[in-house]
């Protein structure tokens, strides 16, 4: 019985959050601020996979967006207009599909790449891995500094998957409202909910 509920217990934490809001709800927040916008990079060509990551520009060695990522990037980018959201900074993870993701939905140079933004897996040492998690942690719990604006950070799931017990697919955006000691989920969208 305790393995049942445990796996249950498992299960509804590392699987969708259930939204808190609904999504015409969500995006009406958003249109507030004072958020952070957890955004997993589109959708990626899973024939490819990263190969060689000492060259973060090679973007040859790495698993990139395909065609429908770059068009649920670009529909992110013009529902961020059409419903305007407004963005005070745009973080990335120095990955080739981070970087297409926001460069493609908000324009060259709108974006700032963060080493503490890496994914997690390809790193080699716990220490490292862990220190990549609380760096996470820290984002989505710290406000922007504009209280009428938002922070859209374009990551990894399993970064996400450690730092706040949250899954997401490919292209989806969890919501968070950061709080005192802890950032609180106010809910996951698609790029078809744009």
């Amino acid at each position: 019985m305790l393995v049942v509920v445990a796996s249950v217990l498992l299960i509804s934490l590392l699987g969708h959050a259930k939204a808190e809001l609904s999504t015409e709800a969500l995006i009406e927040r958003m249109q507030e601020g004072g958020l952070v916008i957890y955004w997993r990079h589109a959708a990626t060509d899973r024939s490819q996979r990263d190969r060689d990551l000492s060259d973060m520009s090679r973007c040859d060695l790495q698993r990139n967006l395909n065609d429908e990522g770059k068009e649920e990037a670009r529909k992110v980018g013009e529902g961020f207009e059409r419903h305007a959201i407004p963005v005070e900074s745009i973080l990335s993870s120095a990955f080739c599909r981070n970087v297409d993701t926001a460069r493609i939905a908000f324009g060259e140079d709108s974006y700032e790449i963060r080493d503490d933004l890496f994914n997690v897996p390809p790193v080699r040492g716990r220490e490292r891995q862990e220190e990549l998690v609380r760096a996470l942690q820290r984002y989505l719990n710290t406000p922007p500094e504009d209280a009428s604006q938002n922070v859209v950070i374009v990551g990894h799931n399993i970064n996400l998957q450690r730092a706040a017990r949250v899954r997401i697919d490919e292209g989806e955006m969890a919501v968070f409202e950061p709080g005192d000691e802890r950032s609180r989920l106010l809910g996951v969208l698609t790029p078809d909910d744009f």
